[in-house]
């Protein structure tokens, strides 16, 4: 009998300890009841019992008398915490979201067995520095809506590294400054991070490169807002949610974005990504896609999404599925090779490159691209093969860039080609042989032996800095806007014409060159070119002579378009102001080295290409480039007057 005594009394004592609460637990929990404005909303009783026991207090959980979670979520309750707080050792999960909690947030350092902290939507002002320190076991961490730190910010320590077991960190409108860090991106196991509204700066992490996370919230952030390109996307394809609008995130989306077969939210709104939309991305199955307010150029593709908006960028066409032009759409996978320049791209928009602001593209008369003039740009990148679709082409300027990879071979295809200049890049070799006729300069490019190419030996150009309309501006550049070469001899020939007069007021000298139709001319005739100079022909008041190369007979009276004496052409001052207007700016076709080009056309029909020289010019230099010029033209097999 004393014996079952004994062992009841052992049995009724140790279910008294074990139903005791730890002193300092139950004076955390006194301290944090005593501190609230409105701390009967806990039901905790004033006086006497057991945090843990039995009965519990409401909204306190223990195991063997260690407080191990707090649960008063949503309660409205008020008032700061206990800054020893952390000394609840045995803690593991705390919800304390969705009430009015102030002041100085407690550090949690120490909190090795914490795995749940919610602490979101409330009004801590400040969070120690040491607060992430050995949270070894945390998964979840909640710290949304605090306005920690108003006037300087904060930023997310390094210490939090440590907490390889983190799930979800969640962070929205909480003050952060600076970059995300990396450690974020080597966290195997995070699937949710939520940073919105904050003051973030920065690039995407590298590390997040092949990256399991699901959730990614970057949206929002003040003074600025992130930057830099979005392509390490791509390769996170466990993302269900991404929300990256209200940054200036540049670039493109990347290509792969079509792998991300479980992405249901895309957000870009607002930031100042260019390029075409992919289609692995419009074929996406999403709930929500939003692409307004950026630079996307391009067509806009048929979207599977249920919800999506793309208003305010570039596109070519406003209709989904409509392509762009041809000639547009060449353009816009040169500018793919390119990394789509900000200069570039927000001034490459509509579906006619001829017509607006499409910077460094000069177009012939009859509508197609002529000059590439993108010279002293800092471009990067490789030259894309997709210029072979300009067929119009005639010269492309990229000197003074930083271009690398091989020339593609198929510019050789491009029959009206006449000048490429590459110098001062680094392409490499090697070098295709374009068919003669055509310049090829690749001066200052380290990694070509041959500098020559198929056209010629290269050769330096000193040129000046482009200007907007895409006209070349240097001395060994020919005259704007003339005919494309042709391979063969026309059915219909062409006839150039160049003539030089002079005022003495303003020292004019015009270069003239004349498209002249021969329709029956069946055969190629014998050439010769006669350059008078402007002072030899004073006796003839404003008229020039220049020989006519084709030696067959005519004549025509002096009736206003010119006349033929002794095989020489006469043309007047006059004629030639009145065929341009006057030499107005709407007839300017271009500029070259030592003036403007403008068009005209006689009354017989035979158009002009008219060169007016600067005041000043007139000299032995403008006469030998005269020369130049002419003999420039012979080499294509072209009449010239």
């Amino acid at each position: 009998m004393h014996i079952v005594l004994v062992v009841l009394f052992i049995y009724l004592l140790g279910a008294g300890v074990n139903g005791t609460t730890d002193p300092n637990d139950f004076k955390i929990l006194n301290d944090f009841k005593n501190g609230l404005e409105n701390s009967d909303l806990l039901k905790w009783p004033y006086k006497g019992n057991d945090p843990c026991g039995p009965p519990a207090w409401p909204h306190v959980f223990c195991s063997n008398g260690r407080v191990t979670q707090i649960q008063v979520q949503g309660l409205g309750l008020k008032g700061p915490l206990p800054q020893n707080f952390n000394q609840l050792d045995k803690l593991q999960n705390l919800g304390f979201q969705r009430n009015q909690f102030n002041g100085h947030l407690p550090s949690f350092s120490g909190l090795s067995n914490l795995q749940f902290a919610y602490l979101d939507f409330n009004n801590f002002d400040t969070i120690p520095s040491d607060f992430f320190h050995g949270l070894s076991s945390v998964r979840v961490l909640a710290l949304d809506k605090n306005p920690f730190n108003q006037s300087s910010g904060w930023t997310i320590p390094s210490e939090l590294a440590d907490s390889s077991q983190l799930v979800n960190f969640s962070c929205s409108d909480c003050n952060i400054v600076g970059p995300i860090p990396d450690f974020f991106g080597k966290f195997s196991s995070l699937s949710s991070l939520r940073l919105s509204y904050n003051k973030l700066n920065g690039k995407l992490p590298s590390t997040f490169r092949d990256s399991m996370l699901q959730v990614l919230w970057l949206n929002d952030q003040d003074g600025g807002g992130m930057s830099g390109p979005i392509d390490v996307i791509g390769t996170m394809v466990g993302l269900a949610q991404v929300r990256l609008h209200g940054n200036q995130f540049t670039g493109s989306i990347p290509d792969n974005i079509g792998d991300l077969t479980s992405l249901k939210e895309f957000n870009v709104n607002g930031n100042h990504l260019v390029g075409l939309i992919p289609q692995g991305l419009a074929n996406l199955d999403l709930n929500l896609l939003d692409l307004n307010n950026n630079m996307f150029m391009g067509p806009i593709p048929n979207f599977k999404a249920s919800n999506v908006s793309y208003n305010m960028n570039s596109f070519c066409q406003s209709k989904p599925g409509d392509q762009c032009a041809p000639e547009v759409s060449a353009l816009l996978d040169f500018l793919h090779d390119l990394y789509y320049p900000q200069r570039l791209d927000s001034s490459w928009t509509g579906n006619d490159p001829c017509q607006g602001p499409w910077w460094g593209i000069t177009c012939d008369s009859r509508g197609h691209v002529s000059i590439v003039n993108l010279q002293r740009l800092g471009l990067n990148g490789t030259l894309s093969p997709s210029l072979v679709n300009l067929p119009g082409l005639r010269e492309i300027h990229l000197e003074g860039n930083s271009l690398h990879g091989t020339l593609p071979t198929n510019l050789t295809e491009l029959r009206f080609l006449r000048t490429i200049n590459l110098s001062g890049n680094d392409f490499e070799p090697p070098l295709p042989r374009f068919r003669n006729g055509v310049r090829v300069v690749t001066d200052y490019n380290p990694r070509l032996v041959d500098r020559g190419g198929g056209g010629g030996r290269g050769r330096r150009i000193q040129s000046k800095h482009p200007s907007p309309n895409g006209a070349p501006d240097t001395p060994d550049d020919p005259p704007y806007d003339l005919p494309p070469v042709p391979h063969s001899p026309p059915s219909d020939g062409e006839v150039i014409g160049a003539a030089t007069g002079s005022v003495v007021i303003i020292g004019l000298a015009i270069l003239l060159a004349v498209f002249f139709l021969r329709k029956k001319r069946k055969t190629k005739r014998a050439s010769s070119v006669v350059v008078v100079h402007p002072k030899d022909s004073s006796k003839h008041g404003n008229k020039v002579k220049i020989a006519v190369v084709d030696n067959s007979s005519a004549s025509e009276a002096e009736n206003g378009s010119g006349a033929l004496d002794n095989g020489n052409m006469v043309i007047s001052l006059q004629v030639l102001q009145k065929v341009t207007n006057n030499f107005a700016k709407e007839n300017e076709l271009g500029r070259g080295g030592f003036g403007v080009v403008y068009k005209g056309e006689l009354e017989d029909g035979t158009k002009l290409a008219v060169k007016r020289m600067e005041s000043g010019a007139i000299g032995n230099k403008a006469l030998d480039e005269f020369n130049r010029k002419l003999l420039y033209f012979r080499r294509f097999d072209t009449v010239i007057l």
